[in-house]
């Protein structure tokens, strides 16, 4: 009698332990990103996305107990998909009062970035506040958040603002001289001039348009496959062990980049 209740208590460990998924849980859960080479975080070798955050979302997802299949997509095909449910989640974005309404965020960031301001050598101006962008050509990636004010200013047309699909095109314009000044990711834009050789042609404002700001796993309110506060507390738990036993900073070391360029010295800022 008393192996009988102990295997039943174990069964019922079993069961209770994984996530709670649906009927369609024989299918991974798909996890999109944002198809831009985003080094240091993310970039494309032999046709496949590697980097620090596929394998950190990667980390999440076994400790988490799931199977996911990450899908990289046009960042507004991921928002999209997010409002549908045709994607059960996102990874590398940032919170805002749109996503919060289609999407449940991850407590814990997965990273944090500094938005600044890039110039050529020799064409640097001052930066204190947004307005002292009024009336100059600022080039952005398409789809990319910045700051409330500097959006305002874009939608209002006070800033010029240029878009294109990707960073290294977004340097290329500005070395034209076809642009004043690109914002975007700070670590992402230095790794990208480091691969150019272009290190020595470019210089950073010292004042930052926006950051730390932190950079969010979210998960669909729209999917049916799975419980999104159960996965939310569970990658939660995973994203605070991952940092308790220095798994960010192996992560970042094994591509050649240290933790906080990758991923933000999370523990100083939380």
């Amino acid at each position: 009698m008393k192996t009988i209740c102990f295997l039943y208590i174990f069964l019922l460990f079993l069961l209770g332990s994984p996530l709670t998924l649906s009927a369609q849980s024989d299918q991974p859960l798909v996890m999109a990103f944002n198809n831009t080479i985003s080094k240091p975080w993310k970039w494309i070798e032999n046709g496949t996305y590697v980097g620090p955050f596929i394998d950190a979302m990667q980390q999440v997802a076994d400790r988490s107990r799931i199977r996911i299949e990450l899908k990289p997509l046009p960042w507004k095909r991921v928002l999209l998909g997010m409002k549908s449910g045709e994607v059960d989640g996102f990874f590398g974005g940032y919170k805002t009062a749109e996503r919060e309404s289609f999407g449940l965020f991850v407590e814990t960031p997965l990273s944090w970035s500094t938005l600044s301001i890039f110039v050529r050598k020799g064409k640097a101006f001052s930066f204190d506040r947004i307005d002292d962008l009024y009336g100059r050509k600022i080039g952005i990636v398409r789809g990319y958040n910045t700051s409330a004010e500097f959006d305002q200013a874009a939608n209002e047309k006070k800033i010029l603002v240029e878009e294109t699909s990707n960073y290294i095109s977004l340097i290329k314009m500005l070395a034209a001289g076809r642009i004043e000044g690109i914002v975007g990711a700070t670590s992402t834009i230095q790794a990208h001039l480091v691969d150019m050789n272009w290190t020595d042609r470019f210089s950073m404002l010292p004042n930052p348009v926006a950051g730390p700001k932190p950079i969010y796993i979210c998960l669909s309110k729209r999917s049916k496959n799975f419980d999104q506060q159960e996965l939310a507390a569970k990658m939660n738990q995973a994203l605070k062990a991952m940092e308790t036993e220095n798994v960010f900073e192996e992560i970042a070391k094994k591509y050649g980049y240290s933790k906080c360029v990758v991923f933000g010295c999370i523990s100083q800022m939380q």
